[in-house]
């Protein structure tokens, strides 16, 4: 009977093979045994050609796992060639799907973005922080519809603090159908290349509008500016300087800069949104603002003398030529405190050159920023600030020019104030001799009826009516006798706050009783000058006379005296019904008045004794807002 036999494997058919022909020598071959040997052989066969397919299987297996193996590396290694391709070129890349929500983007937009976390998921428009989604302006939008990009342009600030003007370019991504599935954003740096147009463009468009720009601050200011927009140079802060002939040193002028990094940031921020172009600035320029900067305050207060030979900005305008300082702690040419002043290490100081002669200098840093200052940026700085030199000179022979004008007008005026006064002084003496006469006899003959008594009460009225007017007629008289009089002033070293103060205590008592409370400020060590005591008080007493009278139901008197480089200033400053505009240019003109019971002659006297003293008499008023009166004496 045939054995059943169960074999596991080749190696063991064969064993088992080896031993049953050991056990059968010199046996006889019974069916048996040869039905045991032909299933161990079939079994053998069997196992053999399961052995043979399972090894061709994992043959196969190994191969494709090799081969899967080596195509991930190769495109791990053409990822990172494709990274580092972007890296060196410098450009940010974004891909965005048919919703504009970003499915990927590479880590230099992540760092030119400055994002925090990863922009995947979000929507395009978050992240670039643009307006124009959905719209023609959208670049994007554009390609969706089969036409040419469009590119947009704006300004960031990177994670690094720097600032970049970067340009997005759309790419359309199609798909097997040609339908635009995906699209690539790429984002350029574009700043170098966009500055350089803009200064070039800076240098045409300053020279047409400094044309009809003569007005030395504002054009201050507008260079200035020129040089710390983002668009044109992108310094950080700049700061004037202009030299002065006569007392031959370099004085601060101004400075444009924000004073801390937040500041600036948000300067930036302004700027960028704001102002595109110069003319933009021309527009909206306002510099009343930057008055009272700390930078600028400490700018107007640095003075260094053209003969010191070691400072840096002298050096400057004394060589004519550009001046980089990359290490201030280490230059010689940088002195102390100029380097604390500025607190920078590495700043460019450019002349103002007129005419091939320095007038100023003008110095530019990136304190905030930190960014380096390169050849071609001092290259174009110098073009600019040498067509700025020649709109500040023209802008100040303008000046010199419209001051010497003025002082022509001034002087005509005054000579022809002075030849009307004179022959109204003639005329009016004239007329006041004439009248004193008969004036005094009309008097005298009146108060002698008044010694008489009437029974008429009407008589004595009349009588008392006739003496009253007679007497305002010799007020009159006499004040238009003083007016007439070409008195010349005799003058002595004299305290103008005690001429003041005397005034003042003579007509305490009228302040008391017209309710007008007097409040008086005079400046420590305000110096003797020379004037004519009893005339000055004159025109202190018409002035005050004046203001009391302006303030009918009492009121505010405030006087203040204040020394100044080369005058004294006095204001008499009221709280009454002021002056009208139209009226106010007519109030020194003789017999000009606007009380019901004045001669006009008080201010013209005035003006006429102060101005004999080299000095000046300037009224400012608003009607229903009070009046001051600002009078100037020159210093010895």
């Amino acid at each position: 009977m045939k054995k059943k036999l169960l074999f596991s494997g080749p190696g063991e058919t064969v064993n088992k093979i080896k031993k049953l022909l050991n056990e059968s020598k010199d046996m006889v071959l019974d069916n048996d045994l040869l039905g045991s040997f032909e299933e161990m052989c079939e079994n053998l066969e069997s196992q053999l050609k399961n052995a043979k397919v399972e090894t061709a299987n994992l043959s196969v297996k190994n191969k494709e796992n090799k081969e899967s193996k080596i195509l991930e590396k190769q495109i791990q290694e053409e990822r990172e060639i494709f990274n580092n391709i972007m890296e060196v070129i410098g450009a940010g890349l974004c891909l965005i799907d048919k919703d504009s929500k970003i499915i990927w983007a590479n880590d230099t937009l992540n760092d030119w973005l400055n994002l925090e976390e990863s922009p995947v998921g979000s929507h395009c428009s978050g992240i670039y922080h643009c307006n124009v989604v959905g719209t023609d302006k959208c670049p994007a939008t554009q390609v969706r519809k089969g036409k040419e990009s469009h590119i947009i342009e704006s300004w960031i600030t990177t994670k690094t603090k720097k600032r970049m003007c970067i340009q997005h370019i759309a790419i359309p991504i199609a798909g097997k159908d040609g339908e635009v599935e995906n699209i690539l954003l790429l984002t350029v740096d574009v700043t170098e290349s966009e500055k350089l147009v803009h200064r070039l463009l800076l240098l045409q468009q300053f020279g047409e509008v400094t044309q009809g720009t003569l007005h030395l601050d504002k054009l201050l200011h507008l260079i200035l500016t020129c040089i710390t927009a983002d668009y044109s140079f992108g310094f950080n802060r700049a700061m004037l300087f202009l030299i002065n002939k006569e007392l031959n040193v370099l004085n601060g002028k101004l400075a444009i800069g924000p004073s801390s990094t937040e500041e600036a940031t948000r300067i930036w921020k302004e700027m960028s949104s704001r102002h595109n172009s110069l003319l933009d600035i021309v527009d909206n320029l306002d510099y009343s603002h930057n008055i009272d900067t700390p930078l600028n305050t400490m700018t107007k207060l640095m003075v260094y003398s053209l003969a010191d030979a070691d400072e840096v900005v002298t050096i400057c305008t004394k060589e004519k030529k550009p001046v980089i300082v990359k290490d201030a702690a280490k230059d010689t040419r940088v002195s102390d405190e100029f380097r604390k002043a500025l607190g920078v290490n590495e700043f460019v100081c450019v002349p103002l050159i007129a005419k091939n002669e320095p007038i100023g200098v003008i110095v530019a840093d990136n304190a905030y920023t930190a960014e380096p200052i390169s050849e071609d940026r001092i290259n174009t700085l110098t073009m600019f600030v040498n067509q700025a030199s020649l709109a500040i000179e023209n802008a100040e022979t303008y000046k010199s020019l419209e001051d010497k004008i003025n002082q022509l007008t001034e002087t005509q005026q005054r000579l022809i104030r002075s030849e009307k006064l004179a022959a109204i002084g003639s005329m009016s003496s004239y007329v006041a001799h004439e009248i004193r006469n008969p004036l005094v006899t009309i008097g005298g003959f009146a108060k002698t009826l008044s010694r008489f008594t009437f029974t008429n009460s009407k008589i004595k009225a009349n009588i008392d009516i006739i003496i009253e007017e007679v007497k305002r007629l010799e007020k009159i008289l006499n004040n238009i006798t003083d007016f007439s009089k070409p008195s010349k002033p005799e003058k002595v070293d004299t305290q103008v706050c005690v001429i003041m103060e005397n005034t003042c205590m003579l007509l305490e008592n009228y302040f008391q009783e017209k309710h007008i409370k007097l409040q008086k400020r005079y400046e420590t060590g305000i110096p003797e000058i020379p004037v004519d005591p009893a005339q000055i008080k004159q025109v202190f007493l018409n002035i005050l006379m004046n203001a009391v009278e302006s303030m009918p139901d009492g009121g505010a008197l405030d006087v203040n005296i204040e020394s100044e480089k080369k005058s004294i200033k006095i204001y008499i400053r009221d709280t009454g019904k002021g002056i009208q505009s139209g009226v106010l240019q007519n109030i020194y003109d003789p017999f000009f008045t606007t009380k019901e019971s004045g001669t006009g002659v008080g201010l013209s006297v005035s003006l006429k004794i102060i101005e004999d003293h080299g000095g000046t008499i300037d009224a400012i008023s608003k009607h229903g807002k009070g009046t001051t009166m600002v009078l100037t004496l020159p210093k010895k």
